[in-house]
């Protein structure tokens, strides 16, 4: 321990004879270990971090193949590895599109989910308010319904606690509110908006993905 207080001293005085060389050098440690800090997060963010789901070892994505490569699915296939699935706990599909929000008469452009019935409860995402789809709201006629981001919730509706039950305007037709995310990593979704996955009569082909 002495011999290791001696050879502090008798460095630090080295240093404190080259100011120059020690500034370098300090510069030189600090900006090497920034950037190993940086970079360690940015990989450990893309590839080594666990999904931020319960059990995410359990969970996998399905894609269809053409032409030797990974492509969306049909809505027949998806229907026919639904109704035949003995693997899975569950299977959920989702698109996306954009829709115009209406909010106090002032429509707004939204990037929006539409999801099958079951998608936030198959991950464990939970909400804070209301509840996610019900297979009944998979099917025409009954899919007008809505969930929203907890972010949205706050920033466009006040964290109004009666939100539930509310009627918005989308592409100008009335959906009802049923649901608000929890805060947290749904915040980071593209989409703030989640509506039901339909399949009309003449979309369920197995031609078009």
């Amino acid at each position: 321990m002495t011999n290791l207080v001696r050879n502090l001293r008798f460095g630090f005085r080295l240093l404190a004879k080259n100011l120059g060389f020690t500034s370098v050098a300090l510069l030189a440690l600090t900006l090497g270990i920034g950037a190993n800090t940086a970079i360690f997060t940015v990989v450990y963010a893309a590839l080594l971090s666990p999904l931020p789901y319960p059990n995410p070892d359990q969970l996998v994505m399905v894609w269809s193949k053409v032409n030797g490569h990974n492509n969306s699915v049909s809505a027949g296939d998806y229907l026919d590895w639904k109704r035949q699935n003995a693997v899975f706990q569950d299977v959920v599909a989702w698109s996306s599109g954009s829709f115009s929000l209406s909010i106090s008469g002032h429509p707004e452009a939204m990037q929006t989910r539409i999801t099958s019935p079951g998608f936030f409860d198959m991950q464990g995402i939970p909400l804070f308010l209301g509840r996610d789809f019900v297979s009944e709201e998979g099917q025409v006629g009954k899919d007008h319904v809505l969930i929203m981001t907890n972010r949205l919730w706050r920033e466009r509706f006040g964290s109004d606690p009666q939100i539930i039950g509310q009627q918005l305007r989308l592409n100008g037709e009335p959906y009802t509110v049923v649901g608000v995310l929890a805060a947290g990593m749904p915040d980071r979704f593209e989409s703030p908006l989640f509506i039901p996955l339909i399949f009309k009569p003449d979309q369920i082909t197995h031609d078009f993905h």
